[in-house]
């Protein structure tokens, strides 16, 4: 049964990349500094890469396609909720830039790295502090709660934190790998 049910990790990552222009257009559809139908959406959504991952492992179907969307679908969403932040004002502009700077430097160092035989992985931290921006993002979008901005600060210092510790792997494996 397993095996006919191995497409099905992906399929939901590419629903959720196919999610992400409704949390956009809910974004802009917003008269205020908040988007709570863009917040219930987010968080749905957000949830699916969990779902997935779990089926992935459970199903032994991890793929190369999965390990190339999964990780897009989850910085584009996260992209859009944080520009989504952004234009609706509800949080000061370098909360969410520094989240959305991590990523994308990140995604470029993973792939510069890997170009050079430096293959990075994402570690607990790297995953606690991603799930922590999702959190914070979702909250943020929803309403305007003191604990959603404290839970979204404290993502961005984690994710400062882990990009500090990426950079650290990063190096040592270009030692390694004879690429410094």
């Amino acid at each position: 049964m397993s095996a006919r049910l191995q497409w099905l990790p992906n399929a939901i990552t590419i629903a959720r990349l196919a999610g992400i222009p409704i949390v956009v257009w809910l974004i802009v559809q917003s008269d205020t500094t908040v988007a709570p139908a863009a917040g219930w959406w987010f968080g749905a959504i957000s949830i699916t890469d969990l779902l997935d991952g779990f089926l992935a492992r459970r199903l032994n179907a991890q793929s190369p396609l999965g390990r190339v969307l999964d990780p897009l679908a989850d910085r584009l969403l996260m992209a859009a909720g944080l520009v989504g932040l952004l234009i609706l004002g509800r949080l000061p502009w370098p909360a969410p830039a520094v989240i959305l700077l991590r990523d994308a430097v990140a995604v470029g160092a993973f792939i510069w790295l890997a170009k050079r035989g430096v293959e990075m992985h994402v570690d607990f931290w790297g995953k606690s502090s991603s799930a922590l921006a999702m959190l914070g993002t979702g909250l943020c979008l929803l309403s305007t709660w003191k604990g959603a901005d404290a839970i979204f600060w404290l993502a961005v210092a984690i994710s400062v934190a882990t990009f500090g510790n990426y950079a650290r792997s990063a190096v040592r494996g270009l030692r390694v790998s004879g690429s410094t």
